[in-house]
């Protein structure tokens, strides 16, 4: 089956997740995430890309970036995952693949669905029942924007509200929901539906937006 095109343009906005392998656990201990975060911390200063969300879980994790030079998400995601797997076999012992494969990219439009993926980025643990309030994630953006600590995160494209941690903790609403869960299972753009036509022809994404064939089990991000 052929790869699904990327789509990478400068200044676009990326929802970027990947997966254990087999839905392994990737993050064991303190050690594994401080490790990654580490990872994230470098790659942000060798590439030109933004941080805007992230959120790292035992088997997967999000993040939210965007390029600001040709070829900068891939370069940055590749340096991050290659780094991982290094650390990972040498920690471990191990051989083999780490994650379920390459890393997975959604366009998604400003002006429609930026907050709404913080919010749903930021509330992974919430969601996966792993908190009893999202900001208690240390190893999430919203406890970083909470504590001021770790520095991994740019400016907000758009100005969060001063109670935006109450608004991670509130579910989103079930379309909005549904939208961004559709994006990631079908691995289309995320926006208003003119928006991610013109980006689904413009990238050659047109056959993400249709899924074909016998329904495949949605996966829980």
């Amino acid at each position: 089956m052929p790869r699904i095109a990327r789509g990478e343009s400068v200044g676009g906005i990326y929802h970027v997740i990947n997966r254990g392998n087999m839905r392994m656990q990737v993050f064991d201990d303190a050690e594994d995430y401080g490790y990654f975060l580490m990872l994230l911390q470098k790659g942000l200063k060798r590439e030109a890309i933004e941080l805007h969300a992230y959120c790292l879980m035992p088997n997967h994790f999000h993040l939210l970036l965007v390029p600001l030079t040709e070829g900068s998400l891939s370069r940055f995601m590749h340096w991050v995952m290659t780094s991982h797997v290094r650390y990972y076999h040498r920690k471990n012992k191990t051989s083999g693949h780490i994650w379920q494969g390459r890393y997975k990219s959604f366009m998604v439009q400003k002006e429609s669905y930026y907050l709404s993926l913080l919010r749903y980025i930021e509330a992974n643990a919430l969601r996966a029942k792993l908190v009893n309030e999202a900001g208690a994630w240390i190893y999430g953006s919203l406890w970083e924007r909470i504590t001021k600590q770790r520095c991994l995160l740019d400016k907000s494209l758009i100005a969060l509200p001063s109670d935006w941690a109450l608004h991670v903790n509130t579910p989103l609403h079930e379309e909005e929901l549904t939208n961004v869960r559709n994006s990631v299972n079908r691995q289309s753009p995320l926006g208003e539906l003119e928006w991610v036509e013109k980006m689904a022809e413009k990238f050659g994404l047109t056959a993400t937006l249709n899924p074909r064939g016998r329904p495949k089990k949605k996966e829980e991000f």
